[in-house]
């Protein structure tokens, strides 16, 4: 992740090729120490801003820090440099009068970013662009916008596992199960049968009627002793009633392996 990082660095006008550095090198360059003497030049109103709880759907957040000048001469920020491409920074450019502040604005997009958010932004300041003189972090936790992410397949409301059952093995006669992990993403209670079905298939749910946002067992049973005898594989489409859609958008394809 270091080496990926560094590599960024070189699109924004960094060198873009590097010898071979160790991980301690690697990490000094993008987690610098601050310079010496920093807290007596720049003093942020916060460190770091709690983001909280945010969803992959949401829309990007801000945070505002104030970087007071204590220092006896006026201060200008040259750059801020933030550590993940998900967060920019915007920030004063004028220079800042002693006594004064600048205002340096964190917006981090949480899209396609579901885990920990532990983001950094370096200020650096006119004259000394080696060591920064503030850092400011965010973090948080972004969860997936979709708590249906295991269960792929949709069928209206009904969400699946997968839409292909497939009899791999045979017994020699009798009746032979197989379950697809299903789920109610809707509002309403689900029954699900099937009008058009082969002599030889069943299917229903266990439970039989599957409460909203509860999980379920789709369940299809094969009778061996019915099926067409031919040589080779047997391939049928189960048509799920009970959910909204074209019935091309809430079939279950069959397949039986002989």
């Amino acid at each position: 992740m270091l080496i990926c990082m560094v590599c960024m660095m070189g699109g924004a006008g960094a060198q873009t090729s590097l010898p071979n550095l160790t991980r301690a090198q690697l990490d000094s360059i993008m987690n610098p120490t601050l310079h010496i003497g920093a807290e007596k030049v720049l003093r942020a109103d916060r460190q770091s801003v709690d983001l909280g709880k945010l969803s992959e759907a949401d829309s990007p957040v801000s945070s505002t820090f104030r970087l007071c000048n204590v220092s006896d001469v006026p201060q200008r920020i040259s750059r801020v440099r933030t550590t993940c491409g998900c967060t920019v920074a915007v920030y004063d450019t004028m220079a800042v009068a002693p006594g004064r502040e600048a205002l340096v604005t964190l917006t981090y997009n949480p899209k396609n970013r579901p885990g920990t958010i532990d983001v950094d932004a370096f200020v650096y300041l006119d004259g000394n662009d080696r060591r920064p003189m503030a850092r400011l972090s965010l973090y948080g936790e972004v969860v997936d916008s979709d708590v249906w992410s295991h269960l792929p397949q949709v069928m209206g409301a009904l969400r699946l596992k997968r839409k292909e059952v497939c009899f791999a093995e045979l017994p020699a006669g009798g009746k032979t199960t197989m379950r697809v992990l299903c789920a109610n993403s809707g509002q309403k209670p689900l029954k699900l049968t099937s009008r058009i079905l082969p002599s030889y298939a069943e299917l229903h749910t266990e439970p039989t009627v599957i409460a909203p946002g509860e999980e379920a067992d789709l369940v299809v049973t094969i009778d061996v002793d019915r099926l067409p005898l031919t040589s080779g594989d047997i391939r049928a489409s189960l048509i799920v009633d009970g959910v909204g859609g074209k019935p091309s958008e809430r079939t279950l394809y069959l397949v039986i392996k002989k």
